[in-house]
């Protein structure tokens, strides 16, 4: 398996989960999850499918989390909180 987004720069990422979320946020609840299943759908379909299956990229989520909290970085479960919160 590649780990080419295993390597993506935690605090970006969690920057932009924060930022998706905030632009997303003048539409009703339904449809901001909708959206964002949506965006997920195009892009694994057109840029991830062929390197990745769904369960590789949980497990990529999950482990970076997991040295998010090994190292003491709270970008990542800050973002995921805020995320929910708003979601």
């Amino acid at each position: 398996m590649s780990t080419f987004l295993a390597n993506s720069n935690v605090e970006a990422v969690a920057h932009g989960m924060i930022r998706v979320t905030d632009a997303i946020q003048e539409f009703k609840k339904d449809e901001r999850l909708m959206i964002l299943t949506s965006m997920f759908n195009v892009v694994y379909n057109s840029k991830l499918k062929n390197s990745y299956n769904l369960s590789d990229l949980m497990i990529i989520v999950d482990t970076m989390r997991t040295e998010c909290k090994r190292k003491k970085l709270p970008e990542f479960g800050g973002a995921e909180r805020y995320v929910k919160g708003e979601l």
